[in-house]
């Protein structure tokens, strides 16, 4: 029966220490999630079916007959216009499109969102929230 007791014990701080160094580690990547920059999406390397190439986010042709635009997901993010009538449609940042949450149907499509805040710790202030912890850079 002690033997139970210490092996459950052992079993239990085994557990305790992995979640703590992993909840360590995924705090760790949150202090750095503001630094990356991002690109205007979506730009593949050959452009959308209807899209020009040297422009893959459009203006693009979408007529009867031919496959919808790709929005990423066709279940969940449909496009959702007229199949009856040719469209001229943009790809746009992710919640911004009007036939689909990243699809511009129309002329003048919104203009890009503005650049997310800098990252929550800089070099500027990094000593007053991680004091001894910050790296002397």
């Amino acid at each position: 029966m002690n033997n139970v007791r210490s092996m459950t014990g052992r079993i239990a701080r085994v557990a305790t220490s992995a979640l703590v160094a992993g909840g360590l580690g995924v705090a760790g990547l949150g202090l750095t999630v503001g630094t990356a920059s991002a690109h205007p999406g979506p730009a593949p390397l050959n452009a959308w079916p209807g899209c020009p190439e040297d422009h893959p986010q459009g203006p693009c042709r979408w007529c009867p007959g031919q496959p919808l635009p790709p929005t990423g997901n066709h279940v969940t993010n449909p496009v959702i216009w007229d199949n009856n009538v040719c469209h001229t449609y943009y790809y746009v940042y992710f919640g911004q499109g009007n036939v689909a949450q990243n699809i511009w149907d129309g002329d003048s499509p919104p203009p890009p969102p503005p650049p997310a805040p800098p990252g929550l710790i800089t070099r500027h202030n990094c000593q007053q929230i991680l004091g001894m912890f910050c790296p002397h850079a």
